[in-house]
C-alpha cells in the first residue's frame, strides 16, 4: 500500500505544475516516529502544484510576486512569479554549490521535470520504515545536503516554518517527495 507522508494537496486542476518544493524533512535528524494525522496541518501551507496553460490567443502577462508566506490560493501567474523571485535566487546557488556542472542551468525543470509535472510526479520517492526516512542509510550525503541545505532554504524562501521533528509540523522533504510507507 501507497501512502503519502504530509499529503499535501497538489494539483487544484488535472493540468500540470509550477510550485514549490518542501515538506517533511526533519530539521536536524530523520523522524523516529512514524508520521501522525496531526501532521496534516502542514497542508494549508503547502505550495499547491497547478499548470498554466497556454492558450494560441492569450498571451502571458507578467504579474509580480506577491509578498509571502506562500499561499495555494494566489493565481497560477503569481505562484509562478512568487517562485521566480522568492524560490529559484535562493535555491539555484544552494544547488550549484554542491555540484555547479549538474545544476548549472537550475531552474524550473530541475524540480518539475521537462514536463512540468508536480514535484511530487517528478521527484523520486522516499520510504519511510522503522520510524525513519531511508534514504538517510541508503544516500546519506544526498540526504544530509537536503535536510541541512535545501529543506531549511526552501521553507525560508516560501516563508513557512521549518520541519520539526518532535511537532511533525512544519516544511521539509514531503513537500516536493512522495513518502511512501513501508511494511
Amino acid at each position: 500500500m501507497r501512502s503519502s507522508f504530509f499529503a499535501l494537496t497538489l494539483v487544484g486542476s488535472s493540468l500540470a505544475i509550477f510550485a514549490a518544493c518542501g515538506g517533511g524533512t526533519p530539521a536536524a535528524t530523520a523522524p523516529t516516529t512514524a508520521p501522525s494525522a496531526s501532521a496534516s496541518t502542514v497542508e494549508s501551507a503547502a505550495p499547491s502544484a497547478v499548470a498554466v496553460a497556454p492558450t494560441a490567443s492569450a498571451a502571458p502577462t507578467e504579474v509580480a510576486a506577491p509578498a509571502g508566506p506562500w499561499s495555494d490560493k494566489w493565481s497560477i501567474p503569481e505562484q509562478v512569479a512568487f517562485m521566480k523571485a522568492n524560490v529559484m535566487p535562493k535555491l539555484g546557488p544552494i544547488f550549484q554549490a554542491a555540484d555547479a556542472k549538474k545544476y548549472g542551468d537550475f531552474g524550473c525543470k530541475t524540480c518539475h521535470g521537462p514536463d512540468k509535472k508536480a514535484p511530487k510526479d517528478f521527484l523520486p520517492h522516499l520510504t519511510f520504515k522503522g520510524g525513519k526516512l531511508t534514504c538517510f542509510a541508503e544516500k546519506p550525503e544526498v540526504s544530509k545536503f537536503m535536510m541541512e541545505k535545501v529543506s531549511p532554504a526552501m521553507a525560508d524562501s516560501l516563508g513557512l516554518p521549518h520541519y520539526d521533528p518532535k511537532t511533525q509540523k512544519g516544511f521539509g522533504c514531503g513537500g516536493c517527495h512522495t513518502i511512501d510507507m513501508a511494511k
